[in-house]
């Protein structure tokens, strides 16, 4: 079953894409307008729907936020390269459950310093995105039903680089603003360790699943 969480953030990316290709394909023509080998500025600021799968909760029930810089330019007719430095949280969540009287709350937090690196490609009123993510560890917190645990006491041990997968679409909202919609998949380990079985199969892990909704401010030249 899906999650409060992961329907609202469906409707509000169903809802704003819709609203910004019906209105706005003038203003995302004009915010295209840019020359191969000139580089340009970006801002973001946005909110993370997270989940840790392999720690048996599932549902993207941990909300978080991601803000950052970052930098693009067009390297072909239509592509562009896009480099980030965002600071964002994700982690795990499990919600009460009072139907079955489980009145249990665990919650795990990790914040990190991510570096996505990313291909887009213009289509329509609309850019494709995908890359990779460099995540950096800095720290956790973990909490239950009676608040915070004490970080002597922490059981979650996280690993300190994460290699993942970045996919999403931007859509211009005017010639500085854009809406951007991400979707990041651990493809190391963010805990534990990956193994093998007879050559074919993977085991172990932990691995975060992540969706963010971001407003995005260009920052273009002066000609």
């Amino acid at each position: 079953m899906q999650s409060t969480l992961t329907k609202l953030f469906c409707s509000l990316l169903l809802t704003l894409l819709v609203s910004a290709s019906g209105h706005c394909q003038e203003d995302a023509r004009a915010s295209k307008k840019t020359h191969k080998g000139e580089f340009h500025g970006l801002l973001k600021l946005g909110l993370t729907g997270s989940q840790i799968y392999g720690d048996d909760f599932g549902g993207y029930n941990k909300l978080g936020f991601t803000a950052g810089v970052g930098t693009f330019t067009n390297i072909s007719k239509g592509v562009k390269f896009q480099i980030e430095i965002n600071y964002a949280t994700r982690g795990s969540r499990k919600p009460p459950n009072p139907k079955t009287s489980d009145f249990t709350t665990f919650r795990i937090a990790p914040h990190y310093i991510d570096i996505p690196l990313l291909f887009k490609k213009e289509i329509g009123p609309f850019e494709f995105e995908l890359g990779i993510c460099n995540g950096i560890y800095l720290f956790h917190t973990e909490s239950d039903e009676k608040g915070k645990i004490p970080s002597s006491l922490n059981t979650w041990q996280f690993n300190r680089y994460e290699l993942a997968a970045n996919a999403g679409i931007n859509t211009a909202i005017n010639e500085k603003w854009q809406f951007n919609a991400r979707f990041h998949y651990s493809i190391t380990p963010a805990l534990g360790k990956r193994g093998i079985v007879r050559q074919f199969s993977y085991y172990g892990g932990a691995y975060s699943n992540v969706i963010s909704l971001s407003l995005i401010r260009v920052l273009l030249p002066k000609h």
